[in-house]
């Protein structure tokens, strides 16, 4: 077949052809177009490289440090200097008290009126969006880093430094906001967001289905909402031109141990790519969630967790320090009552994650102080593993139990007797204080990281009733209240980034954003600033009055 295929007479055509110098020059043609696109491009990936660098560290591509000068011959360099210092690492900009730090990626500096982004620069005033010009090109950009001049002639703000960049700098950063924030970030749709909330094996059934539960009314109530303004007042906000996007919910449930869960993320995320992990629930350890969304370049919104990861990252936000940060506040408490201190302080817990964590944590926060501590573990529910482990207390002993509520209510039946001072840590007890005997109440204190009286009655007011216009089992206020307050956050979050989904912009806006908006959670306030990723920052000690009811015996102690 094949010495007849070859002796048929247009092949041989073609193998004349293809002996000839013709195909020979056609291949090294096709092979130089190929050499000079894969060289191009690799020009091209090092400009970008070396323009990030400059705006992310100050450093040029010879390794020099950049060189800038504010207003009043104020000399800056280094990282002081980087772009990213005011404009962010997504480079959609920042506020700076009242200064604007506008957007400077490729699609706002180079932008057409054909074809014009807008962003929402201050988030106090939803009329403030970032105004046209005309777009900038290699030489109009270099004159507004060298020399401060605004495309459109004006002088800009004086805090905006003039830069000592060559040619080729300027090219090199011009390529790098080129492509900053230019493509939609995975888990963005042309009609669909999505989010995915996490829950470890240890959370119990009743938990669970009461976080799924409101996050899937919260998710159909605002997809329902945002379909037709009609009825109700628009907001300025509302009226500025954006994409409507539903919200779309997955529930991502861990099994198995904690070494497994980063491998069953890593596989709900290939089949699913979401845009932002929000909430989350733990009993246990939140480690390699926390892992897993700073490698994924994941926004990780508030979870529902009682210890915090102790190595703060970008994406992952956090309510607070959790058990970590009560051990600091009983620490900071403890060493301000002076001669009042106990002379012995024994913290009880469980040998899990949390327990380990807290107790080491209040082993930190109280080295070098005059009071002696002590570590017991608990080993057991049984009658005899707790009177071992409760062992020898007194009345002039100092208690702090790292126990959650059934083993509060267990450990009380052996302590009401002895009396002694006992501190409970608020996170874990759950709002379950009934397990305390009235005779045993008076010398229990509470660790609480919570709101207190009037304005957390009124925060409970506002989840009970939309709990009950939803038809929602009200299960723990605490928790509960965590999760409308992450909610309702991202609603303002959302609507605020109009079509600007990137992940680094939803972090960067999360930190300016979270404190304006209002506090419906548990927590007297909460408030991030840039590099900041825990909400809440303190704790009261509490005890309990005469009623029964806990009321507030220190100030709110930020350690």
């Amino acid at each position: 077949m094949i010495y007849k295929f070859a002796n048929d007479k247009n092949v041989k055509k073609v193998f004349l052809w293809l002996g000839s110098g013709r195909w020979g020059l056609l291949l090294g043609l096709v092979a130089l177009v190929f050499v000079v696109n894969v060289n191009a491009q690799s020009t091209h990936d090092k400009l970008i490289a070396q323009g990030k660098r400059i705006y992310m560290e100050g450093v040029l591509p010879s390794g020099k440090l950049l060189q800038g000068k504010r207003a009043g011959a104020v000399q800056i360099e280094g990282q002081t200097a980087a772009c990213e210092t005011c404009h962010r690492r997504s480079g959609m900009g920042s506020l700076e008290g009242n200064i604007v730090v506008p957007p400077i990626t490729g699609r706002f500096l180079f932008a057409t009126d054909e074809n014009r982004p807008l962003a929402l620069v201050d988030a106090r005033a939803p009329k403030n969006v970032t105004k046209p010009h005309s777009p900038y090109n290699l030489k109009s950009l270099g004159i507004a880093i060298r020399k401060g001049i605004h495309v459109s002639g004006r002088k800009m703000n004086p805090l905006m430094p003039n830069y000592d960049l060559s040619n080729s700098d300027i090219k090199a950063l011009t390529a790098y906001l080129g492509q900053l924030s230019s493509v939609l970030s995975p888990g963005v749709g042309e009609d669909t967001l999505h989010f995915a909330t996490i829950i470890t094996p240890d959370v119990s059934p009743k938990e669970r289905d009461a976080m799924v539960a409101m996050m899937q009314a919260a998710f159909k109530q605002r997809n329902a909402t945002q379909e037709s303004y009609s009825g109700r007042m628009r907001m300025p906000l509302d009226l500025i031109p954006r994409k409507l996007r539903n919200w779309q919910l997955a529930v991502w449930d861990l099994k198995g141990t904690s070494e497994t869960w980063a491998a069953q993320l890593t596989e709900k995320y290939r089949k699913e790519p979401v845009f932002a992990v929000i909430s989350g629930l733990s009993k246990s350890t939140w480690e390699p969630v926390h892992v897993f969304c700073q490698q994924q370049q994941l926004p990780c919104l508030l979870p529902s967790v009682a210890l915090s990861p102790q190595e703060t990252a970008f994406y992952p936000l956090y309510y607070s320090r959790g058990v970590a940060l009560e051990a600091d506040v009983l620490a900071n408490y403890l060493r301000n009552l002076g001669i009042k201190a106990p002379q012995r302080l024994i913290q009880i817990f469980r040998d899990d994650e949390v327990g380990r964590g807290a107790s080491q944590a209040l082993t930190d926060a109280m080295k070098d102080s005059a009071v002696k501590l002590e570590n017991r573990v608990l080993g057991g529910t049984e009658a005899n593993n707790l009177a071992e482990g409760l062992k020898g207390l007194s009345s002039a002993d100092t208690v702090m139990l790292w126990l959650r509520p059934d083993d509060l209510a267990a450990v009380s039946k052996t302590l009401s007797s002895q009396a002694p001072t006992t501190y409970v840590s608020g996170y874990l007890a759950e709002e379950k204080f009934d397990f305390i005997p009235k005779a045993w109440m008076p010398h229990v204190k509470v660790v609480y990281p919570y709101e207190l009286g009037e304005k957390r009655q009124k925060n409970g007011v506002m989840l009970k009733s939309w709990l009950k216009t939803w038809n929602l089992a009200s299960i723990n206020e605490a928790f509960q209240s965590e999760i409308l307050f992450n909610l309702l956050f991202l609603t303002d979050l959302t609507s605020q980034m109009l079509d600007n989904f990137y992940r680094d912009y939803m972090i960067e806006r999360a930190e300016d954003m979270l404190s304006l908006g209002s506090n419906v959670s548990v927590y007297p306030h909460l408030s991030l600033s840039r590099g900041q990723r825990f909400a809440s920052k303190g704790s009261y000690i509490a005890h309990f009055d005469l009623n029964g009811n806990l009321v507030a015996e220190s100030d709110w102690i930020v350690p």
